[in-house]
């Protein structure tokens, strides 16, 4: 199955490094930076002392904030050294359901699993009025501007960074906010990452030199829905009355 193929790429990729981020790629580190302020934000608002959060593949990140972290993810070497950690996927947690108080799943996490199982275990091991905080790459991005492939609810992309082949999910910011929907979360805040960088990379810049334009990330914000690469949404599941 395609599912099988991404998830043993994915294991042996990651299982061949330190981390998950690659080192000296101006796009990774722009984004990776990025994320982490906008999720501290987050957390800061959000999470309390006695909060519990699952850092859902975690890769090993930590987050300046309040409550005690799960890091959970498919390769131990990243997570064995916290003193709380699950070693498995998103779409399949080993966790009782409402255990958590909030759930972070960044660094393109999503887009290795079948978003269906994943947003469902999130829903399933969340607590009542308990938040999500998401990040996934998209094909609304302008790298894939006037081909087949943009807008579309998801398709399969191959990638290669690292010299190692990536094969990912991208799906559609549409089709995730569907299904964060359906499985009980109502979307509170979203911010979009890499909208002018994505766009000059489909005009042929490098990653490298199309990665410093996403300094205007922010200002973009208003027009980003058409071109901007990846989305990061702050969720809360919904108390669904008895």
């Amino acid at each position: 199955m395609v599912e099988d193929q991404v998830h043993k790429l994915a294991q042996a990729n990651y299982s061949d490094s330190d981390s998950p981020w690659p080192e000296y790629d101006n796009w990774h580190e722009e984004t990776f930076r990025k994320e982490s302020a906008i999720v501290e934000s987050w957390l800061g608002k959000l999470a309390k002392n006695d909060s519990l959060i699952l850092n859902a593949g975690s890769g090993g990140t930590d987050y300046r904030s309040p409550g005690d972290f799960v890091h959970l993810d498919i390769i131990e070497n990243y997570v064995c050294h916290h003193e709380k950690y699950l070693v498995g996927s998103v779409e399949q947690i080993d966790s009782p359901d409402q255990t958590f108080d909030g759930v972070v799943c960044v660094g393109s996490v999503l887009n290795y699993t079948d978003a269906q199982r994943s947003i469902m275990e999130f829903s399933r091991v969340l607590k009542p009025d308990g938040f999500l905080i998401l990040e996934f790459e998209r094909t609304e991005s302008a790298e894939f501007l006037f081909t087949h492939n943009y807008g579309k609810d998801v398709f399969l992309k191959s990638y290669k960074y690292c010299d190692q082949t990536h094969l990912l999910w991208m799906y559609s910011e549409t089709y995730i906010r569907r299904l964060l929907g359906f499985y009980g979360f109502g979307i509170k805040q979203n911010r979009r990452i890499h909208s002018l960088s994505s766009l000059l990379y489909r005009l042929g810049f490098s990653d490298e030199k199309a990665a410093s334009y996403a300094k205007l990330d922010k200002l973009l914000q208003p027009f980003s829905f058409p071109i901007a690469h990846n989305a990061l949404l702050l969720c809360s599941k919904k108390v669904v009355p008895q």
